[in-house]
């Protein structure tokens, strides 16, 4: 009766695991609050790239010691359609013979915008035709758009990488 007993019930377990399938969900029905409910964009979602262009780089005219390069960009909206506000334009801290001058913060197209000019010594100054700043420099541009009401966002950038994308 024993034997019999372990044939009955190995028969009766083969057939639940044989008789059982793994379900298919074809849909889930969410409750009606979690289907109203939008996640906000962040203002960087909400407004375009900030974008750098119109790169030109050259040699300090004058007598200056170390010698020193110079380069300038313009800091542009990525989006022809939609104009940014340029708030501020920073550095991280700069060290000796660096300088950092801003122009005209504001609106920003996609063709004019506030000015950049950077100042300091480089691999190759004083001829400055392949500029490689000697320290690079993060430039951190807050800015906002209309779509964002009036929300900042910042977005950094590297002046070596500003300068690399501007060779042709």
């Amino acid at each position: 009766m024993n034997k019999r007993r372990k044939l009955l019930t190995g028969i009766g377990c083969g057939t639940v695991v044989a008789a059982w399938h793994k379900p298919v969900i074809n849909s889930i029905v969410t409750p009606a609050h979690a289907q109203t409910s939008v996640v906000p964009l962040l203002p960087e979602e909400l407004c375009p790239r900030i974008v750098t262009a119109n790169v030109v780089f050259g040699p300090v005219s004058g007598t200056t010691t170390p010698p020193v390069c110079s380069a300038t960009f313009d800091v542009l909206s990525g989006d022809a359609s939609t104009t940014l506000t340029i708030s501020s334009i920073t550095t991280n801290t700069l060290t000796a013979n660096v300088t950092v001058d801003v122009q005209d913060l504001g609106v920003a197209t996609s063709t004019t915008g506030p000015r950049v000019v950077w100042r300091g010594p480089a691999t190759d100054a004083p001829f400055c035709t392949d500029l490689e700043p000697t320290d690079d420099v993060v430039i951190s541009v807050t800015a906002t758009c209309d779509a964002a009401g009036g929300e900042e966002f910042i977005e950094d950038f590297l002046l070596s990488e500003i300068l690399r994308g501007s060779v042709g």
